[in-house]
C-alpha cells in the first residue's frame, strides 16, 4: 500500500485533506499530521513515503526547509498553501503540483491522477524526473495561477515589478513576479537572459542578426536585442562552442 505523509499544522486542513484522500485515493495509507519541521524530517526518514503533502507555512518555519534537509528528494511533493506567492519556490523544488486552500476535490483528484499514472501495482520509490518541455509551469497572476507548457513559452519581458510572458498562439500572461525570479529557474531548461529585460526560449529563436550586440527574431515574429555583455555567452550557447 503506497504511503502519503501530510505535513500540516492546521488540524482542520489536515482532516479535510485526509477525508478527500479517502475519497479520491482510498488505496493510499495516510500518515500524519506532521506539524513541525523536525517532526516532518523524522517521519519521512523513518517511513519513506511515496508522496508528501507539504504545507509551506509551518509554525516553526518554512515547509521548504524540510525538502532542503532531505535532499536529494526521492518522493513526490504536492505543495499546499493559502497563498499563490509560493508557486515559483514550488517549481524550484520540483513539486509535482500546487494546491491552494481551502482544498477542492477536483483539484486533489487531478493532482493524484499524476501520481497514480506513475505508480504500479507494487509501488516503488518515485524518483523525480527533470523538468521537460512537456511539464507545466505555474504562472502567478493577479487573480490566480495560469498553467502553461514549457515549450509554449516564447519569451519573457520585464515590466517593472511584473513580467510579461509571451506564449505561442499570440497569447500573453502578465505575471506578478520579477524577471529575476525566473532567470534561475529557466536557465537550466533551455532559456537564456539575453538582455536585462528579456529572457528567451532558445528553441523558439528563428534567426540571429549580427550587430554591436545583435538581435534575435522569435517564432512569433518579435525581435529582441542581445546585450553586448551577454553576446559572447549567447553565441557560444547557440553554436555549441
Amino acid at each position: 500500500m503506497p504511503l502519503v505523509t501530510i505535513i500540516e499544522d492546521e488540524s482542520i486542513s489536515y482532516e479535510l485533506l485526509k477525508d478527500l484522500m479517502a475519497q479520491v485515493a482510498p488505496e493510499w495509507e495516510v500518515e500524519g499530521p506532521c506539524t513541525t519541521i523536525r517532526q516532518a524530517i523524522e517521519q519521512i526518514q523513518k517511513h519513506r513515503p511515496q508522496l508528501v503533502f507539504l504545507d509551506v507555512e509551518l509554525a516553526d518555519g518554512s515547509g521548504f526547509d524540510v525538502l532542503k534537509a532531505l535532499e536529494p528528494i526521492d518522493f513526490d511533493v504536492i505543495v499546499t498553501t493559502s497563498h499563490d506567492k509560493y508557486a515559483i519556490q514550488a517549481i524550484k523544488h520540483r513539486a509535482l503540483d500546487y494546491l491552494l486552500k481551502p482544498f477542492q476535490r477536483h483539484d486533489l483528484l487531478e493532482a493524484m491522477g499524476k501520481i497514480v499514472r506513475r505508480v504500479k501495482v507494487e509501488p516503488e520509490k518515485l524518483i523525480k524526473p527533470p523538468i521537460s518541455a512537456l511539464q507545466k509551469l505555474a504562472l502567478p497572476t493577479s487573480d490566480g495561477l495560469v498553467f502553461v507548457l514549457m515549450d509554449e513559452i516564447i519569451r519573457l519581458e520585464s515590466e517593472r515589478n511584473y513580467t510579461d510572458v509571451y506564449l505561442t498562439g499570440n497569447r500573453k500572461v502578465v505575471v506578478t513576479r520579477s524577471l529575476k525570479e525566473y532567470e534561475e529557474l529557466l536557465t537550466p531548461l533551455g532559456f537564456f537572459r539575453i538582455h536585462h529585460s528579456h529572457i528567451v526560449n532558445l528553441n523558439q529563436i528563428t534567426r540571429y542578426v549580427r550587430g554591436e550586440g545583435g538581435y534575435v527574431t522569435m517564432s512569433d515574429g518579435s525581435s529582441v536585442d542581445v546585450s553586448r555583455r551577454r553576446k559572447e555567452e549567447f553565441l557560444s550557447l547557440l553554436t555549441g562552442g
